[in-house]
């Protein structure tokens, strides 16, 4: 049986990682894509799989200890990990303050307020808000991991290759705010990614700028935190 056992893709799951291999705990790390997989490149006792598991995938996985360190917005793959073992430890973030700023419970709420809306949108949530805000694509600059698939799934939504900001975060409150000036952007749309996701950095660019922010909500979650999974490994 294998020690550990880490779902991610974040941060949070590189930072995991990096603390196996630094105190010689072997640790199988899943991520859905080469990008998330790059962040455990080379890591001493981490043995990387890439690729989406469903909960029949993950049953064959098996570890002393299972943690879920996916993104607070992936509920799906959570659901599928805490379906497929008997015990989790989810790592949770912890959510920023956003009560100046406007907060909707799903992408239609969003998309039905975009429409009473004029001006440029600058949009942080990634390859997966470009089919929910596609009849907008002449108004959105959207940024989207560097990968391949994010970049096919926007194409082939109709946006236009200037649009696509290709870059991996988080980013500096200095990157966020040239950004949002340059796109002219009267509008950022993001998501509550918490500090790891440098949430507080596109608030501040924004609110310099006087953009109007929208964010989707997080959903609810319970777990611990970094330092109390840490410490969750050392008892093993």
């Amino acid at each position: 049986m294998n020690r550990v056992l880490i779902f991610g893709g974040t941060s949070e799951g590189r930072r995991l990682c990096e603390f196996c291999a630094e105190h010689q705990i072997p640790a199988i790390y899943c991520v859905a894509t080469e990008d998330g997989a790059r962040a455990a490149a080379g890591l001493s006792g981490i043995d990387v799989r890439i690729g989406r598991l469903n909960a029949a995938d993950m049953s064959g996985l098996d570890a002393e200890l299972v943690i879920d360190a996916t993104h607070p917005y992936a509920t799906a793959v959570s659901q599928n990990i805490a379906a497929s073992f008997k015990t989790v430890v989810r790592v949770a973030r912890q959510s920023e303050d956003v009560s100046d700023c406007l907060s909707f419970a799903d992408m239609r709420d969003i998309v039905s307020w975009l429409k009473t809306q004029q001006g440029n949108v600058f949009v942080t949530m990634g390859a997966s808000a470009a089919l929910p805000l596609a009849e907008f694509v002449d108004r959105i600059w959207l940024r989207i991991l560097p990968s391949l698939e994010s970049l096919r799934i926007c194409l082939d939504a109709g946006y236009r290759p200037e649009r696509l900001i290709c870059m991996q975060g988080p980013f500096s409150v200095q990157m966020n705010r040239a950004m949002f000036g340059e796109c002219g952007a009267g509008i950022l749309l993001t998501k509550n990614s918490g500090a790891a996701g440098g949430f507080s950095e596109k608030l501040e660019a924004a609110r310099e700028l006087g953009v109007q922010i929208a964010v989707l909500e997080k959903p609810s979650e319970s777990g611990v935190s970094l330092e109390d999974a840490f410490k969750r490994i050392l008892e093993l």
